[in-house]
């Protein structure tokens, strides 16, 4: 059974909102559904409903770091791909964490064709993993012993 994501679902978090029309301007001729919150907490809830393809979130909010929110993120929903977004790219380096838990950061303002590649790039990586755990499933169900 094919279990493609037939429409992504991208999550995005910052506590300013002009920041978050921004995102969904840029992002409106995408493909995908875009979900905005100023709300760590609404962010987490969505990962535990909804298949989340890939959050991108501010660094610097007042309830919690972005690092922090995608470390919760990655424990329960470790496929989801993770960008974090700053407009203190110097500070973030050194952000413990930052590392392990993004695939990427971006710097506030932003470029809007690289946003939107990076993006791309990062749902079709997570296709292709979603691909090869299917093809990795049925080749093990196929070699179960005694079975034919």
């Amino acid at each position: 059974m094919n279990r493609m994501i037939e429409r992504h679902v991208v999550v995005c978090v910052d506590d300013e909102p002009a920041i978050l029309s921004a995102l969904k301007r840029s992002l409106r001729t995408e493909p995908y559904e875009i979900l905005t919150t100023e709300s760590p907490e609404h962010a987490l809830r969505w990962v535990g409903t909804r298949d989340v393809s890939l959050i991108i979130t501010d660094q610097r909010m007042p309830q919690m770091e972005g690092t922090e929110l995608l470390e919760e993120i990655s424990k329960r929903s470790p496929s989801t791909a993770r960008i974090i977004l700053t407009a203190y790219p110097g500070d973030a380096v050194g952000t413990p964490g930052l590392r392990h838990w993004t695939e990427c950061m971006i710097s506030k303002p932003w470029d809007n064709r690289m946003l939107r590649n990076t993006i791309r790039q990062l749902l079709g990586d997570r296709e292709l993993d979603q691909q090869d755990e299917e093809a990795s499933r049925a080749a093990t169900e196929s070699l179960r012993p005694g079975e034919k």
